[in-house]
């Protein structure tokens, strides 16, 4: 791409935070009409460094230049005027605004000077989505969408200002393969348009698929900036992680031992219907299924967060009313599809964020809380959970960690239970680079192995449920269509159950 010019430059960038170097003598281009997507793993760097180019992080030296002019961004307001525009992981939209009103917000049309055009704001929206052809309901609220439709609505939005410059952070971290590729379609349309893309993803086949070229970070830096047919998948992965992963999944030995877990003909949430399955002693279960399939919604009513209209829960033998409380006691633990929202309490620090579930055990009398035994159980965690958490220090705000290590927070809390006889992991690797994933598959391998727990991992990524799974049930459209044991996998055949 040496024929194109180049848009954006930055200069021995730099960032530290208390304890941690962000960024050091970061050196980046990117060129106009350009797909450049930036690797690395959690904490290598690259939120940090998109930050800077929008205006949220101010470097502590380096300098950026756009279109060959310095500029100094002290405000993110700076960055959108000059055409720079974030689409973040994370979703910043206004929950009880229609997603028409969320893409024209601050751009509304108005009727006689002040009355904002409701019907024009709906026209327009749909014009936009029409162009791009992202197919998403516009004219109820955006809290009634699920998550890959919020997804499309903030992508619209950033696409109505027209940027020159557009940063994905993990933009398909939530979407269907169906509608992965029409946002990528979308991308390279505007990409023709002029328009350069700089794209964050753990999700290296949609790099080496869509990208031009390919920056990796680690520990703060730019290891290497390549054209994508000069890099090659598994060099990619050793420069990221700065060591060889042989294999991407850890080694499979089924041990499985007696039930330990078993749901019969549960029905609930409108449309899941009779399903049965059954979990053994010391089996990786895997669910697959398209989002919308139930696979999230049937483990939900298995944990007793929706209510169940027929079907019965049996652990260990015994038949149990599904309730959280009960479950916990009963050792059957859940790490939610969302980290934040439904897993991390982003208002406490990480040491009370790893040891809440703890709290009527180093509680004293009149219910206060012993500092020693706290500290004492956050070692005993970190040392038992074997996830090589990141962190500074345990009195850190939680959300300050990268992605990963917020996601090994939440699983922290549960696996270093003594009595855990079922772990559920729900989409764990979601967002998360390729050397963490990695651990996560370990762990799950060796609590099955070495501590017979039975774990159920439910992923869209069928690749890592083929490679840690002993067994695999197929959810589709509210049901069970298809159980399949680990000789009979084959991607084929599973889609084939699954669309």
């Amino acid at each position: 791409m040496s024929d194109k010019s180049i848009v954006l430059k930055t200069v021995s960038i730099s960032k530290s935070f208390p304890g941690v170097k962000a960024l050091n003598n970061v050196d980046f281009d990117l060129f106009e009409g350009e797909i450049h997507a930036i690797c690395g793993e959690n904490g290598a760097g690259k939120s940090t460094f998109c930050n800077v180019l929008t205006g949220i992080v101010r470097p502590d030296d380096g300098k950026t230049f756009l279109n060959g002019e310095e500029i100094r961004l002290t405000h993110p307001s700076q960055a959108l005027k000059m055409g720079i525009r974030m689409v973040y992981q994370e979703r910043n939209l206004i929950p009880y605004l229609t997603g028409a009103q969320n893409i024209l917000l601050r751009e509304e049309p108005v009727r006689g000077g002040f009355l904002i055009d409701e019907r024009s704001i709906l026209k327009k929206a749909e014009k936009i989505a029409a162009l791009y052809d992202l197919k998403v309901p516009l004219d109820v609220p955006v809290s009634l969408l699920s998550a890959a439709q919020r997804q499309a609505i903030e992508i619209l939005r950033a696409f109505l200002y027209k940027p020159r410059i557009l940063i994905l952070d993990e933009p398909t971290s939530s979407l269907t393969e169906s509608e992965v590729q029409s946002l990528f379609k979308a991308i390279h349309q505007i990409k023709d348009e002029g328009v350069s893309v700089i794209l964050i993803t753990h999700k290296l086949e949609e790099v080496f698929e869509n990208a031009d070229r390919i920056s990796i970070f680690r520990n703060g830096e730019r290891i290497i900036t390549r054209d994508k047919e000069d890099l090659s998948e598994e060099e990619a992965i050793r420069l990221m992680v700065n060591r060889n992963i042989s294999s991407l999944f850890p080694e499979v030995t089924n041990r499985a031992g007696d039930t330990i877990l078993q749901v019969e003909n549960l029905s609930g949430s409108g449309f899941l219907r009779d399903i049965s399955i059954y979990l053994r002693k010391g089996e990786v279960l895997g669910f697959y299924g398209l989002i919308g399939s139930g696979r999230t919604e049937f483990i939900e009513h298995l944990y007793g967060l929706r209510e169940t209209k027929t079907g019965r829960v049996i652990v260990k033998g015994k038949e149990v009313h599904p309730n959280v409380h009960k479950m916990i006691d009963e050792g059957v633990f859940l790490v939610p599809d969302d980290r934040r929202e439904k897993g991390l309490l982003a208002s406490l620090n990480l040491k009370k964020n790893l040891t809440i579930s703890y709290i009527n055990e180093f509680s004293k009398l009149l219910g206060l809380v012993s500092a020693r035994k706290v500290n004492s159980l956050v070692k005993t965690i970190l040392d038992k959970s074997s996830l090589s958490l990141k962190y500074s220090n345990i009195n850190q705000d939680v959300q300050v960690l990268s992605g990963g290590n917020q996601q090994k927070v939440v699983i922290g809390r549960w696996i270093s239970k003594d009595h855990m006889s079922v772990l559920i992991l729900d989409d764990p690797t979601n967002g998360i680079d390729v050397g963490t994933k990695f651990e996560i598959y370990k762990m799950i391998r060796n609590l099955a192995g070495e501590k017979g727990v039975g774990v159920i991992f439910i992923s869209s990524e069928l690749p890592e449920l083929i490679g840690v799974c002993d067994r695999l049930y197929i959810f589709k459209e509210g049901k069970i269509a298809g159980e399949l044991h680990r000789e009979e996998f084959d991607d084929e055949k599973i889609l084939s159950k699954a669309i």
